[in-house]
């Protein structure tokens, strides 16, 4: 790996973290610099602005939770279990780094004036979770997957919209009601044999 790879990886997993844990406003690129390990210029060699950067940190954070949902899901042997499996996923990730709730509607809210640069990121990551979902509830033989794939989304953006009002000790209660909502809509979608 070349050192300036090496270097922007850095700065984009320091970005990834900094600014989920601090917040974008509060957070200056000196500070994900600093995480990196590296001088503010050298930060701007790799990335023209702060919305660049926080772009990056989100796109880092998309890879991450895309393998780390996909390998969950995929230890689920039943297909018709694993749009559920999805919220278990949720509840592990609350649980151990989930404390600011959902770094893309996070990031939306937070830099509403940052042009398409962060929304863009935060709608590809949720078109890829929507897509995904989808993909679940086909595979499990719900009908109308599409529809059940919106309504389990939503359920999913309701669990981080709690943490990020009433904090992250909302996360677990928020879970187990997402849970048996998305339960109900499962069951509800697949056909009667």
């Amino acid at each position: 790996m070349s050192g300036r790879r090496n270097v922007k990886e850095l700065l984009t997993a320091a970005a990834d973290t900094v600014f989920y844990e601090n917040g974008i406003g509060s957070t200056s690129v000196d500070a994900v610099a600093e995480a990196a390990g590296v001088s503010k210029p050298t930060l701007y060699a790799h990335f023209p602005t702060k919305f660049a950067v926080v772009a990056a940190g989100l796109r880092h954070r998309h890879a991450a939770l895309m393998a780390e949902l996909e390998s969950w899901v995929g230890r689920e042997e039943d297909p018709r279990r694993r749009p559920l499996a999805v919220f278990s996923w949720l509840e592990d990730r609350y649980a151990a780094r989930g404390k600011r709730g959902c770094a893309f509607l996070n990031a939306a809210v937070e830099a509403p004036d940052a042009g398409d640069t962060i929304r863009t990121v935060a709608q590809e990551e949720k078109t890829w979770l929507l897509t995904f979902l989808s993909r679940l509830c086909v595979e499990a033989g719900c009908e109308s997957a599409q529809s059940l794939a919106s309504q389990l989304l939503l359920l999913i953006d309701g669990v981080a919209g709690r943490v990020v009002v009433y904090g992250p000790g909302a996360a677990p209660r928020a879970i187990t009601e997402a849970t048996h909502a998305a339960a109900a809509l499962i069951a509800a979608s697949v056909p009667a044999t």
